[in-house]
């Protein structure tokens, strides 16, 4: 019997995987967002979950030590492209949105917020048609953005934002989009192997990031030295001071979020959050 344990398929974990799974675990492809879901259904015992949608789990997770995804500054694959500058971004432009997260889209919606105040976002643009904005995350937005510096413009954008680095702007805090958690009734064999694979991992990190770094250079068709700076970038071993952030935006989040983050073009609702998820 193997536990399994949820693992985000992009760049940004590729270290993690270059140790192959946890004693007695194996590793599940599982988008951001769908690994809160997993592990509700206990479909996997432990996920890096997005700090967005942490409160969906409530007691039924815990903290692995401090491991997850975090930037300093620069997250370089959490992308709003637009055909406005951010700045003048608001309604009656359009957004569209990646699907996969649950940290980014609220971290855009604060963003959009504090500019425009929250009784005014942009809405939605319709499924299928155009839009003037679109966040983009993890590989794609790599690939987004390499298209971008070489031409100046990607599906006809012309404008590319980090919104981690706005964020780092507005609040002098790294942003936390991701922790490590494991479920509290997982089995303690389970939960031993992941401490372990973990602290072996902060032990390893450098060696780690530099076998990584070439073989998503060739998967993605970037360039090496671009992959390795990229995955030098992400915090998986954080700091008090990622804690802190992470704190903000979960603050930020209570006191400004809501039901619906952003209307649909048509007047619908079509990009709702439970209201677990920001209480």
């Amino acid at each position: 019997m193997t536990y399994p344990i949820a693992m985000i398929p992009y760049a940004n974990m590729a270290p993690f995987k270059e140790m192959g799974p946890p004693e007695g675990c194996n590793l599940v492809d599982c988008l951001p967002r769908n690994s809160i879901q997993a592990l509700i259904e206990k479909r996997v015992w432990a996920a890096a979950v997005p700090v967005g949608g942490l409160a969906s789990l409530k007691e039924e997770t815990e903290f692995i030590g401090r491991f997850g995804i975090a930037v300093q500054e620069q997250a370089m694959s959490v992308l709003f492209f637009s055909d406005h500058p951010f700045e003048q971004f608001g309604p009656p432009l359009t957004i569209g949105l990646t699907g996969e997260s649950a940290s980014s889209v609220r971290l855009l919606y604060l963003l959009l917020g504090y500019q425009n105040g929250f009784d005014n976002p942009p809405s939605l643009a319709v499924k299928g048609t155009p839009s003037n904005g679109y966040l983009v995350i993890g590989d794609h937005a790599l690939r987004w953005a390499q298209e971008f510096e070489r031409s100046g413009t990607v599906r006809g954008f012309s404008h590319v934002t980090d919104l981690a680095v706005l964020w780092h702007n507005r609040f002098q805090l790294p942003f936390v989009f991701a922790r490590w958690v494991v479920r509290v009734d997982a089995p303690e064999a389970a939960k031993s192997a992941l401490h372990a694979w973990l602290h072996r991992f902060a032990r390893e990190e450098e060696r780690l990031i530099l076998k990584a770094a070439p073989k998503v250079a060739d998967r993605l068709q970037l360039p090496t030295a671009y992959a390795e700076r990229y995955l030098k970038v992400i915090r998986r071993c954080l700091s008090r001071e990622d804690e802190a952030g992470q704190a903000r935006f979960l603050d930020e989040l209570h006191k400004h979020g809501r039901r619906t983050l952003f209307p649909g073009a048509d007047g619908g609702e079509n990009q709702t959050v439970k209201e677990d998820l920001v209480q």
